[in-house]
């Protein structure tokens, strides 16, 4: 049986790792996770929402969650509970420079589909000139 050196970053000879894997050098990460969780704020028209990206939730399809920052959670933009889900394909996504930005992209483009105005003047007929 060969004995391993006692001190830093070795361990001694027999024992085992916890998790049953081998133990990684010293100094190396962990190898990312594909598909990992990204949160972050996002902050339209002056109200925070919490949002987080799970780009792998579904095969080729990323789920964005948007919460309230507020315990008890309060409305949101997006939800008049506080939570709001959205499944979106990679491929939409990669299309804005960035999840943050698809995330913001949506909010306003939910907002407009809501928007009273928008609405009375697609009811004539007639579209706002700047959209």
């Amino acid at each position: 049986m060969k004995r391993l050196k006692e001190g830093k970053g070795h361990r001694k000879s027999g024992a085992k790792p916890v998790s049953g894997k081998p133990p990684r050098k010293a100094g190396k990460k962990p190898a990312a996770k594909k598909g990992k969780t990204l949160s972050f704020r996002l902050v339209v028209e002056d109200q925070a929402m919490l949002v987080k990206y799970r780009p792998n939730a579904f095969g080729d399809n990323g789920q964005f969650e948007f919460r309230s920052p507020h315990k008890p959670p309060r409305r949101i933009l997006v939800s008049e509970t506080g939570y709001r889900c959205h499944f979106a394909t990679k491929e939409e996504v990669k299309q804005a420079k960035s999840p943050q930005a698809y995330a913001r992209d949506l909010v306003r483009s939910m907002l407009d589909a809501r928007s009273p105005q928008r609405a009375k003047l697609e009811a004539r007929g007639q579209l706002s000139l700047f959209g």
